[in-house]
């Protein structure tokens, strides 16, 4: 009897103990945000962080994932693949995070992928766009969720064509793997629609060159009717800026990648005409969504002005994670990997998937004609075309044959 008492004293001890003592909390969601904060990619990265910093903060607000809140260590990789490649190594073995993204630079991305690869752990870019991580050197635990680089490039293709009056084309790109990759699809696809057009020889441009006389006295040497701009941050700020003193928009279109932010940047510096741009997600294209609405007021009041496509990118590539940790129950790699695929996303940028083959978000691209409007202090592409994924998206059997012969 004393053995009975004692067992029921110990159960109604334990008891009490489970039901008044404090609950302890959950571990939270770690996410390794290795970022180009500084660098090259420093502009680009400033409006995806503070989206991403806000799209932590409303998961957080309505419990987290899983009944996990989640938390952020932040790392600059100074747009350094090295420096990526070191900073991942220690968020995952000593951070011990979850889940690793912020990237925005290419290179970096490859260095990054690699190191996700290794060590087993999930890894999304949502404004790097190199083909190469999903395609010749994809992995299972890496998906992206902006067009890529052949994606993006296959757009702007499709949008020169349409215009018989460009019959002579002036590449001019970075000098590394985003700028040559860029004008070698832009230019393999046009010549598939438009035989006639003429590509001229790529002007290359130096990553982090300010001065662009050089470039500028170069591309308009040639002639051209229009210049395919592979180029981004600084460098085309300055193109359009030094290449008004020479006269480049009355001598020649220019057809670049336009962002929101360089659109801010420029204010009412840009040409009256002659420019155009293809951007990922400039959310004066997507406003007819009631959860950009949402999202582009939400940031404007914490931070003064309209988001970027980097912050809307950044936020969708997040939302989108979320919904994949919903679905898999479970935040554990191998659980996330499996669910990837069967996610149908309805986010800022309308349904996307992500295919299982490489990691390939289908996600738009926009292509238009840069103009004022009475509505923003800067111009926009109003009336931009969007291009679905369904015309840009690579094909599955080039996909399995580029990884053959890159074994």
């Amino acid at each position: 009897m004393k053995l009975k008492r004692g067992g029921l004293l110990l159960a109604t001890l334990l008891a009490v103990g489970v039901t008044t003592g404090p609950v302890q909390a959950q571990d939270p969601i770690r996410i390794g945000y290795a970022a180009d904060m500084s660098g090259a990619c420093g502009s680009l990265v400033d409006g995806a962080t503070k989206a991403f910093r806000l799209g932590v903060e409303e998961l957080n607000a309505a419990g987290g994932l899983l009944g996990r809140k989640i938390e952020v260590i932040e790392r600059d990789t100074k747009t350094k693949p090295d420096e990526g490649a070191k900073e991942v190594r220690d968020l995952i073995v000593n951070s011990k995070v979850e889940l690793i993204t912020g990237v925005c630079s290419s290179a970096v991305l490859l260095a990054e992928t690699a190191v996700s690869a290794e060590l087993k752990v999930p890894f999304y870019s949502a404004i790097g766009n190199s083909q190469t991580a999903t395609i010749e050197k994809g992995q299972p635990y890496f998906w992206q969720t902006n067009p890529n680089v052949l994606m993006e490039s296959i757009a702007v293709a499709e949008y020169v064509a349409a215009n018989k009056a460009w019959k002579k084309i002036a590449p001019l790109a970075y000098d590394y793997e985003w700028g040559h990759t860029s004008v070698k699809a832009f230019s393999e696809h046009l010549k598939k629609l438009r035989p006639d057009i003429e590509i001229l020889p790529m002007v290359p441009v130096k990553l982090g060159e300010t001065n662009m006389t050089s470039y500028i006295t170069a591309v308009l040497a040639q002639k051209p009717d229009l210049v395919y701009g592979a180029i981004f941050g600084g460098g085309l700020v300055n193109l359009v800026k030094q290449g008004k003193a020479f006269g480049f928009f009355q001598q020649t279109s220019l057809v670049t990648l336009t962002t929101v932010d360089f659109l801010q940047t420029m204010g009412g510096e840009l040409p009256e005409a002659g420019l155009h741009g293809f951007a990922r997600a400039p959310f004066t294209s997507l406003l007819d969504n009631p959860k950009v609405k949402s999202f582009v007021q939400s940031y404007k009041a914490r931070h003064g002005k309209d988001p970027d496509d980097w912050a809307v990118l950044a936020y969708d590539g997040l939302m989108f994670y979320a919904e994949v940790v919903k679905a898999a129950k479970s935040t554990k790699a191998d659980d996330v990997v499996k669910a990837l695929p069967t996610v149908k996303y309805e986010g800022l940028r309308g349904s996307m998937t992500v295919r299982g083959l490489d990691g390939q978000m289908s996600a738009p691209s926009f292509v238009g004609a840069v103009i004022k409007d009475a509505a923003y202090p800067f111009s926009i592409m109003k009336g931009a075309t969007r291009v679905d994924a369904s015309k840009t998206l690579t094909p599955e059997d080039f996909i399995k044959s580029a990884r053959a012969a890159a074994k």
